[in-house]
Parts: C-alpha cells; sequence; structure tokens
C-alpha cells in the first residue's frame, strides 16, 4: 500500500470524524427527540413488549445496514439485498421442507447471499457495470428465483432454530448479540484497519486509488460478498423470528436498508459512512414503521414517507457539504 493512499485514506477518514458533536451523532440525537415524541403520542409505544420488538427488527435491519454501509462507502449501491433475503428464506425453507435438517439448511441458504454478492462483485468490479444496474438486475432475478424455489410459505422449525430469533439471554433478545457482534467487528475494519483505509479511498477517489496501487477489483468483489452474506444472515434469523420461510419476505427491504445507512450518515457519492450511524439510522426506520404500525397506517404510506426521509437526509448531507444556508 502506497504512502499517496494512506495519504487520501487519512483525509477522508479526518473529514468522517470531523464536525461538532451533533453532526458525529445526529442520528442518535434525533432518536432521543423522537422517542420522546412517540412515547407522548402513544404511551405503549415504550412499553417492554413493544421496546423488545423494535428491538427484534432493527437489528435485522442493522445487519443488513451494516453491509450496505461498504457498499456505499466504496461509492456503490446495492438493490438486490432485499431479494437475497427472499430468495435466501426460500431456499432455507425447501431445504428444510425436503432434508429436515436445519444445520444444511442454514448453510444452503447462506449460500445464496455468498454467491448473489460474488455476482454482483463480479459485474460491478470486473465487467465495470455501474453498481445500480447491475444489483438492479440481480433484484429482478433473486426475485424470480425465490418464487421458483418455493411459492408458498413453509414452517415447522425447530425451537432451538426459532431461538435465534425469538429467543432471549438475560432478558435481551437474541438477535441483538448477533447485531452487536457484527457492528464491533465492521467497525474494527472501518476504523481501525489498512482495509478501512482502503476502502475509504476508493469511495473518496477510485482513480486515485488505482494509481496508488489498490486492487479495486477484487475490493468490490470482496464489498458486495460481505454485503451479500450479511443479507444472507438476516433473512437466517428473520425466518427465526417469524416461524416460517416465505419467498417474499425481503420484498421491499432495499429501500428500508438503504435509508438507514443514508439516515445514519451515509454519502451516496461515496468516501464517507458510519457504522454506528447506520445503526442508529436502522432504529429510526424501525421505531417510525413500529409507530405507523400501532396506529394501523397503509403500508403504502410508510414507503411514501421513507422515501421522504432519504430524500431529506441526501439533501442535508448537500448543504451540508456545500457550506450554504
Amino acid at each position: 500500500m502506497g504512502k499517496h493512499t494512506v495519504h487520501v485514506a487519512v483525509s477522508i477518514q479526518d473529514k468522517l470524524h470531523a464536525g461538532p458533536l451533533l453532526r458525529k451523532w445526529g442520528i442518535w440525537f434525533w432518536l432521543i427527540v423522537f422517542g420522546v415524541i412517540f412515547s407522548l403520542i402513544l404511551p405503549y409505544f415504550f412499553s417492554a413488549r413493544n421496546f423488545f420488538n423494535i428491538a427484534r427488527q432493527a437489528s435485522i435491519f442493522g445487519i443488513m445496514a451494516i453491509g450496505m454501509t461498504f457498499v456505499i462507502i466504496s461509492g456503490g449501491i446495492d438493490l438486490s439485498v432485499g431479494s437475497i433475503v427472499s430468495f435466501t428464506s426460500a431456499v432455507f425453507g425447501f431445504v428444510w421442507q425436503a432434508t429436515g435438517n436445519v444445520f444444511l439448511s442454514i448453510a444452503c441458504g447462506l449460500l445464496v447471499g455468498l454467491l448473489s454478492g460474488v455476482i454482483s462483485g463480479i459485474l460491478v468490479g470486473y465487467a465495470g457495470l455501474p453498481p445500480f444496474i447491475a444489483t438492479f438486475g440481480m433484484m429482478g432475478v433473486g426475485a424470480g428465483l425465490a418464487f421458483g424455489v418455493t411459492p408458498g410459505s413453509i414452517g415447522g422449525f425447530p425451537e432451538a432454530f426459532e431461538f435465534l430469533g425469538n429467543g432471549r439471554i438475560v432478558s435481551i433478545p437474541v438477535p441483538v448479540f448477533f447485531l452487536i457482534a457484527f457492528t464491533a467487528i465492521a467497525y474494527y475494519l472501518l476504523q481501525k484497519t489498512k482495509y478501512g483505509l482502503r476502502l475509504l479511498a476508493i469511495g473518496g477517489s477510485e482513480t486515485s486509488a488505482r494509481l496508488a496501487g489498490i486492487d479495486i477489483k477484487r475490493y468490490k468483489l470482496g464489498i458486495y460478498t460481505l454485503n451479500g452474506a450479511l443479507a444472507s444472515i438476516a433473512a437466517i434469523i428473520l425466518c427465526a423470528r417469524i416461524r416460517s420461510s416465505y419467498p417474499g419476505i425481503g420484498e421491499g427491504f432495499e429501500l428500508d436498508v438503504i435509508a438507514a445507512t443514508v439516515i445514519g450518515g451515509a454519502n451516496l457519492m461515496g468516501g464517507e459512512g458510519s457504522i454506528t450511524g447506520a445503526i442508529g439510522g436502522a432504529i429510526f426506520i424501525v421505531m417510525i414503521q413500529n409507530l405507523f404500525n400501532l396506529y394501523g397506517i397503509y403500508p403504502f404510506v410508510q414507503k411514501v414517507i421513507t422515501g421522504a426521509f432519504i430524500v431529506i437526509a441526501v439533501l442535508a448531507k448537500a448543504k451540508g457539504m456545500s457550506g450554504k444556508p
């Protein structure tokens, strides 16, 4: 790794950590503000039962948001994560129904995410396709294959497997422990290793990163593979949580995950993002959806508002970068 690469990456990383406290921890500030508002609107909102429901769902989106953060920092986007969740769910259920072996079912489900990520990484990194086009195509392929594998829901999983999604350890939902573990690993990789510096360099200036000797193709392959794997892990936990698999289970997840990542501080132009911010964004999205569900607001309205949050977050980021009022 050349000195130029280090200078480029360190400069980007300095920007990532710069700014006042509110900018650095903004999403967590707004989580507190909206949490107080929501609890005043609906006292049941912060009951123990509802809190655990939010924690479980936010853990699933959070795991996916970690992978999406790496992708967006690199200057890419992945629209296929929702389809990967659906395809993983379908394959997991199909193998379980055919073999009754939950370990084999999990392995096959995770393989779906790995292979999907590898294909996206090859299309983006080696074939040179724009990430939007490559992953949009993968989104359609994954969604179609999911319903091709199994047209309906499959259940009857062992209680030990369902514990992954519904169990608690010291009163804390099990999915939260998965989220904490992946968050710690991802944070370390991004903030404390050469891998993170190189990733920031690629997203900040791909040309400079290439001139510095970084193998951009290999990095993009790895980034999309990681994202696909995390989406599959989230899918397995989701199947355990709802006690069934369904080929359309991940429909629309890509919007929620991208929204969480952007609201958490990621720059869609690349070179900037935060693991902890993405987790905060996932919690924020789930909190809003939870409130809407408690009020019985139609799903299409929820999608409109989620899309609006993405636009607002991107506009706020653009204003902040330009320095204009």
